[in-house]
């Protein structure tokens, strides 16, 4: 049946490669790559004896090295996967028929059959539950590996099983029918029919494969997806491939000297098909050398293709592997860092250390050049933490204890509950530094008291509606919710009288003031991003039909009466003082009315085709015409550091966006709090568009140009509009601002902004989020950012890199990031630069070779030299070498901005070193030319030294030279880069031993006795001196000048980091764009920076301050 229906077996498959697909796999992908596809070119050139001019195996060993290399990653990454899989495929379960009960392995489940499991069972497939183990049907399960929440979730039994007996499921006979099988995790649509009965299904019945059965003891399930049919498996799709701006400006580079090659080889193919015709004349040639009858063009294009495998060398095989391999290690030390660890309590109750994860370790350097940040404001900036504050009700605001007054709630009553106390601490005893929550509401009055009396009953229903609708369930006493909102209020309610003590899906029972009060479930309404709002329908015990809503303001306005509208007032008040604010509202329901809406509603809920807009229409038609009953207002504290990252941030240049679904006062509010706002902002908050376009003009016209120090907040439905049909005007404005809030917006709307922001800025732009709804936000990012969050870790894991807190972005950014783009620019000017400096010699000893393509290196030296002479000092630099510690980044995170503005990073600093490599294969061809050419006659005996010294000399003396400017170009040395320098010098010398001591080993029959040769002259020792020096002076003297009298900022930075006592004596006008206490820090000669320095500036007044560093006498 199931092979018939087209339905795939339950085998998982995560792994890429079997034993015999591996090879012509791998190979595949890497010969997709540019760079592979180049040096295998090359390396079938030099297999050709007729063209090349090096034997293949200066081209077979570095191309071998860089995939075998490649090959052990991919081969470690597939075995862990490929043991993966074989666990979960051979995992037994129970398979029911109606007979009996037999094992069956996962792999082996079907479509279709029913399984038994049990707790702490791995679900295996996508299944619908038939029958449970607890009360009503419910099955608690655990889903942190489809969206990393720890909090239980319940998926229910469809009514109609709900009393069924274990016999009655095994003797099921009927249809299942099902949707398409598609991604989304919160969507699910079927039916079952049994006999005449069509039973409806929907997400709340579907068990998703890798959920783990928990708190019950047994469940019977119905198999409906399996294999690449289910969710997690059609959820475990590639990301989005992102590529970080210096792998770009890699593969740029790589292109242009292809292009520069093809031209140099051209024009020496030329000069050679030339050469080659005059030395066959017969009258001007050369009598004593040899003729051949070989056509100059055909002689020329030859030699083409034998420069061309000469001058491929200067584009270094090694260096994407060198980048990948010090990539990887920076991502070690990301995850490494005690700064970035914090302590939490795990599922099991213990106490553990967590840090960051770096899960895309490619776009380290991309870190360094983010431009923009971002950031949700809920969960992200704020603790996600909800404490209820107060409420308004009618035309009155209440706290707790005002509450609890008018209805005679004993606080020894409320003392019972610890955890009740410490989330309603009074509104007057407000422990929050960062949010103010002063307020001139007047809430004990004598004259109130009467008319406080007669709004009992509205404060009653207020309470049970916040206790009645949401989604709250009850584990071991406590509330538990994806909400945390539902969560305070729950707790709220409890406080005053009125608590959830059970839910199922048929009804839910409170205990009101000692009373037990049943109300069963009719129909529940759930909240989305598009609904902002949720419903719950019930029938007390006097048989009375009611609607319970909750929404957002702007939302639950429109589909209220005016009955109870005077709250509404409070919402800007609540709101001006960084409280979430809910509007609660209430309808009763006649009983005919409700039947023939219900009719309706049942048969719109077993639709297999729109359902969701039929849902939807006759949801729209109960929730109308509703009555307020009250505002809640919940406060969400800022997490610790808040304020002090966003300056960092601000300071070290890069601009700082929140994006929040919240109400514009709030959102003001807490810019204020975090300062990301100061006093000059400018809001947009318009009914159309051409009142949008207006406003924007204006202020686009008060904007100083040389005054960039301001904020822009945009409300609601503008958002759109500066995004789309605005977006020329808005740019204008937003390349000048230092923040901007964005209110009121969608997870949709996040995604667009981020967008907008990437093409209207052509910056590096960072998103930072923690829940689901910034997963789209996060995408569409350069680089996105995850937080571990109370709400699941979708965020996290849809991420580039995770990590705990907002206040460890700062690090992320301004050290790890800035420290990788510099070492990864470092590796590539590196790689470059000495390629270019050492087999550039080919290139100028063809103008003294008569353009034949002689080669003055041994095969064996050309094709260690990627491999074991130069590749340990580029990955050590790529992993040790820094400019800055931390400590010192933290005082002066004004030295990020030099990193967007210097020239360290970009294209032009690869072409200088590369013109630096340029001049110094020069000086080492024009050290032999004139002073090893003329006279090789070096040795104490007389005898010549031939082509053996010469090349011995020249070999030595340019990898002795490369070496020492990579030690001049090390910032930071440790015991490792030392030993790495060593040990690139020891294998220099046992390549050499080894091609000198066996015979026929060296491809220029060089002899020990020609190595112990060159070491016995004096004049190679001078000659290398000589070249070390020249080679590397201007290196030394451009260094002393710039750092001397044209200092960067981060040379004055090092300065004061390495001895504040002393300027070398010079005096130094140094510009910073920063706080005033950065002036006072410098012009005070700050104390010996310590690791225990923290963030302490507590001015977000950003000006332009000339600071004089001068010497005292």
């Amino acid at each position: 049946m199931n092979k018939k229906q087209g339905f795939p077996n339950n085998i998982v498959k995560t792994s890429k490669y079997s034993i015999l697909s591996f090879l012509p796999k791998f190979l595949f992908t890497q010969f997709t790559m540019v760079t592979n596809i180049y040096f295998l070119a090359i390396l079938i050139i030099c297999c050709i004896p007729s063209i090349s001019t090096v034997t293949p195996i200066t081209s077979i060993i570095p191309l071998v090295f860089v995939l075998v290399v490649a090959g052990i990653k991919e081969i470690y990454e597939d075995v862990r996967r490929h043991l993966a899989d074989r666990k979960f495929n051979q995992t037994n379960y129970i398979y029911c028929t109606s007979n009996n009960e037999v094992s069956i392995q996962s792999r082996r489940i079907k479509t279709g059959m029913i399984i038994k499991l049990k707790q702490s069972d791995i679900v295996p497939a996508d299944c619908i539950p038939l029958l449970s183990s607890n009360q009503d049907g419910i099955t608690f399960i655990e889903t942190a590996a489809l969206d990393g929440e720890t909090n239980l979730k319940q998926v229910l039994v469809p009514n109609y099983f709900i009393g069924k007996t274990i016999n009655d499921i095994n003797e099921l006979k009927g249809t299942l029918l099902c949707e398409y099988p598609q991604p989304k995790f919160d969507q699910f649509r079927g039916s079952i029919t049994i006999g005449n009965d069509k039973i409806s299904i929907n997400e709340k019945n579907l068990l998703m494969q890798g959920t783990i059965i928990r708190n019950t003891n047994f469940v019977y399930v119905l198999i409906c997806y399996c294999g690449i049919h289910t969710k997690l498996s059609l959820n475990q799709t590639p990301p989005k491939l992102k590529k970080s701006n210096i792998d770009t400006k890699f593969n740029i580079f790589v292109f242009v000297m292809i292009i520069i090659q093809c031209v140099i080889c051209l024009i020496l193919a030329i000069l050679s098909g030339h050469s080659h015709s005059i030395i066959n004349d017969p009258n001007e040639g050369f009598w004593y050398l040899p003729k051949d009858d070989i056509n100059n063009k055909f002689y020329g294009l030859k030699k083409f293709f034998g420069y061309f495998t000469l001058i491929s060398y200067i584009i270094p095989i090694s260096c994407q592997v060198s980048l990948e391999l010090a990539k990887f290690a920076q991502g070690i030390f990301f995850e490494q860092d005690d700064d970035m660890k914090i302590k939490q309590i795990n599922s099991n109750g213990k106490e553990e250390i967590v840090g960051m994860n770096a899960k895309s370790t490619g776009l380290n350097d991309e870190l360094g050049m983010v431009k923009f940040v971002l950031s949700d404001k809920t969960g992200t900036l704020t603790e996600n933490e909800m404490k209820f504050k107060k409420c308004a009700i009618k035309e009155r605001v209440y706290d707790i204890s005002k509450l609890q007054e008018i209805l005679n709630i004993s606080n020894n009553k409320i003392k019972k509950n610890k955890e009740i106390n410490e989330n309603t601490n009074n509104f007057n005893n407000n422990n929050s530094k960062e949010i103010n929550h002063s307020c001139s509401f007047i809430i004990n009055s004598n004259e109130q008291e009467n008319q406080e009396e007669s709004n009992k009953n509205d404060i009653i229903n207020f309470l049970k509606c916040m206790a009645l609708c949401n989604t709250v369930n009850i584990n071991d006493e406590k509330f538990s919710s994806q909400s945390p909102d539902e969560e305070a209020l729950c707790l709220a309610a409890k406080n005053c009288g009125i608590e959830l003590i059970s839910r199922n899906q048929k009804s839910i029972e409170l205990l009101e003031f000692g009373i037990n009060k049943k109300y069963n479930i009719l129909s529940t309404f759930e909240f989305n991003s598009d609904r902002k709002r949720m419903s719950v329908l019930t029938r007390d015990e006097n048989g009375i039909i009611t609607l319970w809503c909750k929404g957002a303001d702007n939302v639950m306005n429109e589909r209220c009466n005016e009955e109870g509208k005077e709250c509404m007032k409070y919402l800007n008040e609540f709101s001006s003082v960084g409280l979430r604010t809910l509007v609660l509202a209430i309808k009763t329901i006649n009983e005919d009315i409700f039947s023939k809406w219900y009719e309706k509603y049942d048969d719109a809920i077993n639709l297999l085709e729109g359902r969701e807009e039929e849902v939807e229409l006759l949801q729209n038609e109960m929730e109308k015409d509703l009555q307020i009953i009250g505002i809640s207002a919940i406060e969400d504290k800022l997490q610790e550091g808040v304020p002090e990252t966003i300056e960092m941030l601000l300071r070290g240049g890069i601009k700082v966006w929140m994006i929040t679904g919240d109400k514009m006062e709030t959102a003001i509010n807490i810019g204020k709090s975090c300062k990301l706002i100061n006093n000059t902002y400018y809001c947009i908050n318009d009914d159309t568009l051409n009142q949008c376009k207006t406003t924007l003009n204006e202020i686009k016209l008060k904007i100083n140009q040389q005054q960039h120090n301001f904020s822009l907040i945009i409300n609601g439905k503008n958002t759109d509009w500066c995004v789309h049909e605005l977006k020329n005007i808005f740019k204008d404005i937003v390349l000048l601002s230092s923040s901007v809030i964005c209110c009121r917006v969608t997870p949709k709307q996040k995604a667009e902004i981020t967008n907008c922001v990437k093409k209207i800025t052509n910056k590096i732009v960072l998103t930072i989020g923690d829940g689901a709804n910034d997963v789209p936000m996060i995408n569409t990012g350069n680089v996105g950012v995850g937080i571990y969050g109370k709400e699941g870790n979708q965020a996290a894991r849809a991420s580039d890199f995770a990590i705990r807190k907002f206040r460890h972005l700062a690090k992320l950014i301004l050290y790890h990031g800035r420290t990788s783009l510099l070492r990864n620019s470092e590796i590539i000017k590196i790689c470059f630069y000495k390629n270019a400096s050492f087999f550039l010699i080919l290139l100028w000893y063809s103008f003294i070779s008569n353009f034949t393509c002689q080669v003055v290196f041994d095969d064996y030296i050309m094709t260690f030299f990627n491999i074991l002479f130069t590749q340990i000092q580029p990955i050590l630099i790529g992993i040790f070498d820094r400019d800055l510690q931390w400590q010192t980044i933290q005082l002066f995170p004004e030295v990020n901005k030099e990193i967007h503005k210097s020239l360290r990073g970009k294209v032009i600093n690869f072409i200088l070193w590369f013109f630096y490599g340029i001049y110094q294969s020069l000086i080492f061809f024009f050290v032999f030319f004139w002073f090893i050419s003329p006279s090789d006659i070096t040795g104490k005996d007389g005898l010549n030294g031939g082509i053996i010294y010469t090349s011995l000399t020249i070999t030595f003396y340019s990898l002795f030279t490369i070496i020492v400017t990579l030690i001049i170009e090390t910032k930071t040395w440790n015991w490792i880069l030392v030993i790495g320098h060593i040990i690139s010098i020891i294998f220099i010398f046992i390549i050499y031993g080894l091609t000198c001591y066996i015979p026929g080993y060296s491809t220029y029959d060089i002899s020990w006795n020609g190595f112990t040769y060159v070491f016995q002259s004096f004049n190679f020792y001078l000659i290398t001196i000589f070249t070390i020096i020249i080679s590397v002076a201007p290196l030394i003297l451009k260094r002393f000048i710039q750092r001397y009298f044209f200092p960067d900022m981060y040379h004055v930075v090092q300065e004061i980091q390495t001895s504040l006592e002393t300027n070398y004596g010079k005096k130094r006008n140094f510009f910073f764009e920063g706080s005033n206490e950065l002036k006072q820090l410098i012009n005070h000669r700050l104390p010996l920076i310590s690791k225990d320095i923290s963030f302490n500036s507590t001015s977000s007044n950003s000006q332009i301050n000339e600071i004089e560093l001068v010497e005292e006498n």
